[in-house]
């Protein structure tokens, strides 16, 4: 079966921690570097383009491109290499961690070469704490709402969605838009509660989303996860931030309050071979793909949003099969009435072998597709359909 050691590396990795592939101490100080390095090769059939729509991502590459693709590129996590240094003072848990997550492709905004995006700095934070009052966290790290989500979908390790950008958004995109929103990885300074039994609580204050307008106050954002033993897990989170949405078509009637609110529940389990994830979220201003990305018309008024992914794996000695389908829903306010986004669906077949307990060759077939909202006649939903193999390494 793949390896919990791997599959471990992966999640904590995302989460910014060090797997202590590699260790050494200077002076008081215990210094960690992990990392990973993946590519797959990626065939995008673009059955059809859709349209450009307020609130949708796209598909084939981008809205109306219409263009069948290949790539060479990394999946949806990137390369990473992450450095962490710990410490106990004064009775204090210390702990500093920077990482640097290149991208293997970039097409140059959509005309076809082959750059390099160097990437971004996804975790760049402090923490310090102890088991009586809990850890502190300070700077960017994963965020909270969704990070369940993304942290359990089977394409971790592989691709998913989104290869047709051609490496444009340095990773692909999983399921996000077809069934969660992506959780980002975010400025902040969080808190985690000392363990209570079995509940972990964790709360933080957040740099404020400003899509198309001003905020002025920070997110909120919460997570409850409560283990079940080998049997898995369940959780909730909560999102909530007030801005002032700027309406682009209303000259003079100045700016309207525009929140972003959101909650989540979901659960992994496990039962023997079999594992299973379930994950649900709804919000007001919140979007489907990107936090508040097409969660207000043009006159700043909030759209409902929801969606659901569902999954299901099954480990044959050192392969796991799954399977995998979202959807992600975009509701209209009584001001629109131009071309928006209405839902996405993608379902992922995945093949995911162990070849080492470091390294896990994978394969995955994707169909993503987009509906519309007030779309002119004769407007087809977008379509495409991705054959990705290839493979990641941790150290």
């Amino acid at each position: 079966m793949i390896s919990k050691k791997l599959v471990a590396a992966s999640i904590l990795a995302a989460m910014g921690t060090s797997a202590h592939a590699i260790g050494f101490k200077a002076g008081e100080w215990e210094m960690d570097i992990s990392g990973s390095v993946n590519a797959y090769y990626n065939t995008t059939s673009c059955d059809n383009a859709g349209a450009a729509a307020s609130g949708a991502l796209g598909v084939c590459g981008g809205t109306a491109t219409g263009q069948d693709r290949t790539s060479i590129q990394n999946g949806l996590l990137p390369g990473f290499v992450i450095f962490s240094a710990s410490t106990k003072q004064a009775g204090y848990d210390l702990k500093a961690v920077i990482s640097i997550d290149p991208g293997t492709t970039f097409t140059g905004a959509g005309t076809g070469t082959s750059g390099q995006l160097v990437g971004d700095q996804r975790r760049v934070f402090l923490q310090f704490g102890n088991e009586s009052m809990g850890t502190i966290k300070a700077g960017r790290d994963i965020g909270l709402f969704g990070q369940n989500a993304i942290l359990n979908d089977m394409s971790l390790l592989a691709v998913g969605g989104g290869s047709g950008f051609n490496g444009a958004l340095n990773t692909t995109l999983g399921s996000i838009g077809a069934g969660y929103i992506y959780t980002e990885f975010q400025p902040q300074i969080t808190y985690t509660a000392p363990a209570m039994g079995n509940l972990s609580l964790s709360a933080g204050v957040f740099q404020p989303k400003t899509p198309r307008g001003e905020a002025d106050s920070a997110g909120i954002q919460a997570l409850a996860t409560y283990s079940l033993g080998n049997t898995g897990k369940l959780w909730g989170a909560l999102i909530n931030q007030s801005r002032d949405t700027l309406a682009a078509t209303a000259p003079g009637a100045g700016n309207q309050q525009s929140d972003i609110m959101g909650y989540e529940v979901g659960g992994a389990l496990s039962f023997g071979n079999l594992g299973l994830v379930g994950n649900y979220f709804s919000g007001e201003g919140l979007g489907t793909t990107l936090i508040g990305f097409g969660g207000a018309d043009a006159l700043g008024q909030e759209r409902d949003s929801d969606g659901y992914l569902v999954q299901a794996t099954y480990k044959v000695g050192n392969t796991k099969f799954g399977v995998n389908y979202g959807s992600s829903n975009l509701d209209a306010t009584r001001n629109d009435n131009a071309i928006m986004l209405d839902q996405t669906n993608q379902m992922v077949l995945g093949v995911y072998h162990s070849l080492t307990p470091s390294l896990t060759l994978a394969g995955e077939y994707i169909t993503r597709e987009e509906k519309y909202r007030f779309a002119p006649a004769g407007t087809p939903k977008g379509e495409e359909s991705t054959i990705a193999v290839g493979a990641i390494l941790f150290f």
